[in-house]
C-alpha cells in the first residue's frame, strides 16, 4: 500500500468488514485523510465488534448521519448504552445530509426518537427540535407521537397561540400582499400537522391526571391572546376538536365537568362546532354496514350522552350532542336507502 493514494487506501479498507480492526486501520493508515474510509464504508452495524459509539461519531463527523442513525438503532436494539447527545446530533445532522434518499430509514429514526422521549436526561429544547423536525414521521400509524410538542400545546397557552398564528391569518389583517415563502409554507404545514394530530387535551398533566384549574387558566389565557391577535374563532374550533379526548369526571359523568362547562359557555359556539367536527373526524375510514348498524349505535350513544349532560346542567352542549345523534341517524337512513337501491329487482 506504500504507493497507494489515500483514495485507494480508503476504498480498500471500505471493502473489509465494518469492525474495530477496519476503523483502526483507517486511523493508522490514513491519518488526516481518514474521511476516505468513513465516506465509503457500507457501515454494516451488524458486523461491528467494537464500540459502535466510536463509529457513530466518525460517521457524523464525515457527513454520514443516516449511517450513524442505523448504527445507533443497532445499539438500541442490542441494549447498548447510547449517548443522548450523540443521538440528537445525528438526528439533527440528518436533516441536511447529502446522503442518498435510500440511506434514510424512517423506522430507525422513529425508534430513536421514542428512545429520546423515554430518557429524562434529554434537554427539552433538543427533544423539541427533534420532534418538530420529524413531525411527519411521528403519527400514530407508526406507533409514535410528538409527546413533548403535544404536552407543550396542552400546558403552554402561548405556544398553542403561536401554532395557531403560524397556520391562520388574523381576522384583523388584510389579505397578504405577497405569496408566502416555501419555508413559511413548510412551517405552516408542520404546525397544521401538529395541531390535527394533537390528542392531549389542555389540563392533562404528564402523569395522566386532569387538572381542571389548569385547564380553565389555559383556556382563559388563550382567549385573551387570540382575541387580541384576531384568531379567537379558529383557536376555539381547534380546542373543541381536541376536547373529544377529555377524560370522564370523577363524579361518573362521561365528560369532565370543567370541560363540559367550557363547551357549554354562551360564547364558545365555535368550540362546540369544533367538538362536533372532532367527533366526526375521529371515526376515520370505516367499513359501511348496509344495515346502518354502527351509525344507529352512534346515534343512540350520543343521544344518551346528550341526556346526561343536560341533566347535569349543560344544555348548549346537549344540543350539540343531539345534533351529532341526528347526524348519525340520518347517515344510517341514507346507507339503508342506498343499499336498497343497489339490490337487484326480483322477477
Amino acid at each position: 500500500k506504500s504507493g497507494w493514494t489515500p483514495d485507494q487506501i480508503g476504498q480498500f479498507i471500505a471493502c473489509l468488514p465494518f469492525t474495530k480492526n477496519a476503523w483502526n486501520r483507517a486511523f493508522e493508515w490514513l491519518q488526516e485523510h481518514e474521511g476516505e474510509y468513513w465516506t465509503r464504508t457500507g457501515a454494516n452495524a451488524y458486523q461491528a465488534d467494537g464500540n459502535l459509539a466510536v463509529a457513530v461519531e466518525k460517521l457524523i463527523e464525515h457527513g454520514r448521519p443516516h449511517a450513524a442513525i442505523n448504527c445507533l438503532d443497532r445499539m438500541r436494539h442490542a441494549k447498548q448504552s447510547i449517548s443522548v447527545e450523540q443521538c440528537v446530533r445525528a438526528l439533527l445532522a440528518a436533516l441536511s445530509s447529502n446522503e442518498p434518499n435510500y440511506a434514510m430509514d424512517g423506522y430507525h429514526i422513529v425508534e430513536l426518537i421514542k428512545f429520546l422521549q423515554s430518557e429524562s436526561s434529554v434537554p427539552q429544547e433538543d427533544l423539541f427540535k427533534v420532534e418538530w423536525a420529524y413531525l411527519s414521521l411521528l403519527d400514530r400509524h407508526s406507533g409514535a407521537a410528538p409527546k413533548l410538542l403535544e404536552s407543550r400545546l396542552a400546558n403552554d397557552p402561548e405556544f398553542y397561540c403561536e401554532v395557531i398564528r403560524l397556520i391562520y391569518r388574523s381576522k384583523k389583517e388584510d389579505k397578504p400582499q405577497k405569496e408566502p415563502s416555501e419555508e413559511s409554507k413548510a412551517i405552516a404545514t408542520n404546525a397544521w400537522r401538529l395541531l390535527h394530530e394533537w390528542e392531549t387535551p389542555p389540563g392533562m398533566q404528564e402523569d395522566g391526571v386532569f387538572n381542571a384549574d389548569h385547564f380553565t387558566e389555559w383556556l382563559q389565557r388563550v382567549k385573551a391572546i387570540c382575541s387580541e391577535s384576531g384568531h379567537l374563532e379558529v383557536a376555539l374550533i381547534n380546542i373543541g376538536e381536541v376536547l373529544i379526548h377529555s377524560p370522564a369526571d370523577p363524579s361518573g359523568l362521561w365528560i369532565h365537568r370543567a370541560t363540559a362547562e367550557a363547551l357549554n359557555d354562551r360564547d364558545t359556539g365555535d368550540m362546540r362546532d369544533g367538538y362536533r367536527t372532532g367527533v366526526y373526524n375521529a371515526r376515520g375510514v370505516h367499513w359501511v354496514d348496509p344495515t346502518g348498524k354502527s351509525e344507529k349505535e352512534l346515534a343512540d350513544q350520543f343521544r344518551h350522552k346528550a341526556e346526561e349532560v343536560e341533566n347535569a346542567g349543560f344544555q348548549r352542549l346537549a344540543v350539540t350532542l343531539r345534533s351529532l345523534a341526528d347526524g348519525y341517524k340520518h347517515e344510517a337512513e341514507r346507507i339503508i336507502f342506498e343499499h336498497k337501491q343497489e339490490l337487484p329487482v326480483s322477477g
